[in-house]
């Protein structure tokens, strides 16, 4: 997951999501580290904090198993602000968006 530090996350970040998910969910992340830089990158682009995104990668790692298209697509159905300001607060709030 070593990918992730050139986003800026610490060894502490890394070593948080490593702990929380399972194995077969890491390597498949690590598998798939150029899809999930796309994401993370696009939620950095729209104002999703870096901290969110820690989150979203222990609480809800399902949306780095979608493409950057699916979940741009779904996020343009919603209001985009409230859609930052709502997963910035609180990364379950993610549930409340339906991906296509």
């Amino acid at each position: 997951m070593d990918f992730l530090k050139g986003l800026g996350f610490t060894d502490k970040d890394i070593q948080d999501i490593i702990q929380i998910n399972y194995d077969y969910i890491k390597d498949s992340l690590v598998a798939n580290q150029d899809n999930i830089l796309e994401i993370i990158n696009y939620l950095l682009e729209i104002g999703i904090e870096k901290n969110t995104i820690k989150e979203i990668f222990m609480y809800q790692v399902g949306l780095f198993f979608k493409t950057k298209e699916e979940i741009q697509t779904s996020f343009d159905e919603y209001e985009l602000d409230s859609i930052i300001k709502s997963l910035n607060y609180d990364v379950n709030n993610i549930e409340l968006i339906d991906f296509i």
